[in-house]
């Protein structure tokens, strides 16, 4: 105590006599000597070692490699970008090392908070390597600590905002897995001075407050590895986070629409195959809605020709869509069908035949209307037989038009009646045809698309996922 009193008394008597201050402030200066009382037991160090050299590695003299233990604690993590192949994590990182020049007799170890002070200490420039962009906290102090302790152990501890890169797998996308790594390593020393291990059993642990929206980290996997660059041969680590993709919001989003979609232009098979315009109206519909949501689906993906998992999926729904109009036009196309029968020249026996034919019947028609004649020669006195017979088959001419359908046919002649009853079979033909399609079509179509949805799923959540490929740094 009395040498703390004398050392205030001399503080105070050099700023008089420099004219740095104009009154004697008891508190401030207590405080500033007590900083630098503190600050004092690290220059200390390094003055006794006299030429400490902060760019040597604490074992150059011996020519033996340093080892830097790591670890970190994962404060937070955000989104998997797709488009961009990164996403951002928050960690606290930690660095152990062994620096023998930097042992003291304290009983406890040295606290350093001044980024000046640690700057004169040798210390690992670790980096990480696919990050895209990083920083330190600074606010409200810098966000960093660093302990000195007796036996020349140095921990210093930051946290620190990273955007790591991560070329991810989207073959599966959106039931995949994705394998992104944290790679750390020195930038100037290499394997021959500097050598990173991970610290304990456990080092990297995990805030289990964590939640993310699009992905949920199921394990981190973390070694350490040889980089063979042409400059040598360098130590690193690597932390590799597991994650799957939460595909809740995909099957809301993307997987029932599109299913009730293709569910919906089924619809036209229950129509009437004649009912052209609201057939042709609904597949058109749906194949656009589908066009619009596929479009929707891929917006979050990088334009990439490797095809993905929803790819076939909107590709699929998109042939059944399709697939129904095609049907349509074939039911319509049935209906329509006319059969082209070549007309085969007649010879001179068969259209007499023909002609002997018609007059019988023309003949047997005109004796069983000899009454309806008379009665009309009695109406019409004055007129001939011919006169009277034209007038007659007008008449007859006019009722046949007025008939139903029915009578009509039966008034006309053998060979015509025979033509149109063909027709009208053919149509009818048709068209139970056509209908037969639209039946068929009613349970094919469902059952094709349950069994795509089988394979789908199968392929997708099981296969493809035990064959994904391994992480590449």
């Amino acid at each position: 105590m009395h040498s703390l009193f004398l050392k205030i008394l001399i503080y105070s008597l050099m700023q008089c006599v420099l004219g740095q201050a104009e009154f004697w402030d008891y508190d401030e200066n207590v405080t500033q000597i007590e900083e630098d009382f503190k600050i004092d037991d690290v220059t200390r160090i390094l003055k006794r070692v006299g030429n400490y050299n902060r760019n040597a590695y604490p074992l150059l003299d011996q020519d033996l490699a340093t080892h830097v233990d790591i670890q970190m604690y994962i404060e937070g993590m955000s989104s998997f970008h797709a488009q961009s192949m990164d996403f951002q994590v928050d960690i606290y990182f930690q660095e152990k090392w062994v620096d023998h020049r930097l042992q003291h007799n304290n009983t406890k170890r040295i606290l350093v908070k001044d980024p000046k002070l640690f700057g004169l200490l040798w210390h690992p420039d670790l980096y990480f390597a696919n990050a895209r962009t990083a920083s330190f906290h600074d606010v409200t102090q810098p966000n960093f600590l660093v302990w000195i302790y007796p036996n020349g152990t140095v921990w210093y501890d930051c946290r620190i905002s990273l955007t790591v890169l991560c070329m991810q797998d989207l073959a599966r996308y959106p039931l995949d897995s994705q394998n992104c790594g944290l790679r750390i390593l020195s930038y100037a020393y290499d394997e021959e001075q500097l050598i990173i291990r991970w610290n304990g059993g456990n080092p990297v642990e995990v805030n289990r407050g964590i939640r993310m929206p699009d992905m949920h980290l199921k394990h981190i996997k973390f070694y350490t590895k040889r980089d063979k660059y042409a400059t040598g041969i360098w130590s690193s680590a690597v932390a590799e986070f597991h994650v799957d993709r939460e595909i809740t919001h995909h099957i809301i989003q993307s997987y029932i629409p599109t299913s009730l979609i293709v569910i919906i232009s089924w619809f036209s098979f229950w129509l009437d195959v004649e009912a052209v315009p609201g057939r042709v109206s609904l597949s058109i519909t749906t194949l656009l809605t589908l066009a619009t949501q596929s479009s929707a689906a891929r917006m979050a993906l990088p334009q990439a020709s490797d095809v993905k998992a929803i790819d076939v999926w909107m590709g699929t729904c998109m042939a059944f869509v399709f697939s129904a109009m095609i049907e349509f036009t074939v039911v319509n196309y049935c209906v329509r069908r006319k059969v082209r029968t070549k007309i085969k020249p007649r010879g001179l026996s068969e259209q007499v035949h023909d002609m002997v034919a018609q007059y019988r019947e023309k003949k047997d028609k005109f004796n069983n209307g000899n009454c309806e004649i008379s009665y009309e020669m009695a109406l019409q006195p004055n007129e001939d037989n011919a006169t009277v017979q034209r007038n007659f088959e007008k008449k007859e001419v006019r009722e046949m038009n007025q008939a139903s359908l029915f009578v009509r046919r039966s008034l006309l002649p053998t060979s015509k009646r025979k033509t149109i009853e063909d027709r009208i079979n053919r149509v009818e033909e048709n068209r139970k045809n056509a209908q037969k399609i639209d039946r068929y079509s009613r349970a094919l179509f469902p059952l094709a698309f349950i069994i795509f949805n089988i394979f789908y799923w199968i392929y997708y959540l099981k296969y493809a996922g035990s064959n994904s490929p391994e992480l590449l740094l």
